[in-house]
């Protein structure tokens, strides 16, 4: 049984700055990534897989801004998209009746609205910490959650 929370947070509450940060690094990453993938796709270099990906992006600034387990989600949500475009097409050339159009390459999340989902797994999560309800996403940003309440704070 898989147990997954999905936290929203909008633009008042305390957390914002923080999240929206993360996020934005986020995209940076996907959209670093994505232009890699991108050239060696149209110059006939053939298509980076997530572990070609995640050795070269290892050691950039990118990767580095997040924690490594959430950089690695990113990547993962990367090779999830181009294998879908990869498949569309060629489902295109046997079926083409099923498309309106051709399916497009994997695109950029614009440069200066943009932001990207992070995934938390319970791996880049402190065990310990959980016990007591404290979620800890990054170095410097800890949240108590009271799960009675649902209220938050920040430690």
């Amino acid at each position: 049984m898989l147990v997954a929370e999905r936290h929203i947070i909008k633009k008042g509450h305390r957390f914002w700055a923080e999240i929206d940060n993360l996020s934005w690094q986020s995209k940076n990453l996907y959209n670093s990534a994505n232009y890699l993938i991108r050239q060696n796709f149209i110059y006939g270099h053939g298509y980076l897989t997530y572990n070609q990906m995640a050795s070269l992006r290892s050691k950039t600034e990118q990767y580095q801004a997040l924690p490594a387990k959430v950089s690695q989600q990113v990547l993962r949500g990367l090779d999830k998209n181009w294998p879908s475009f990869f498949a569309a097409s060629s489902e295109l050339k046997s079926h083409p009746d099923k498309f309106l159009g051709k399916p497009k390459i994997p695109g950029y999340k614009e440069p200066k609205k943009g932001r990207n989902l992070l995934v938390y797994t319970i791996q880049s999560l402190s065990k310990v910490g959980l016990r007591y309800g404290l979620v800890k996403l990054s170095p410097d940003f800890n949240c108590l959650a009271d799960k009675s309440s649902g209220a938050h704070s920040r430690s």
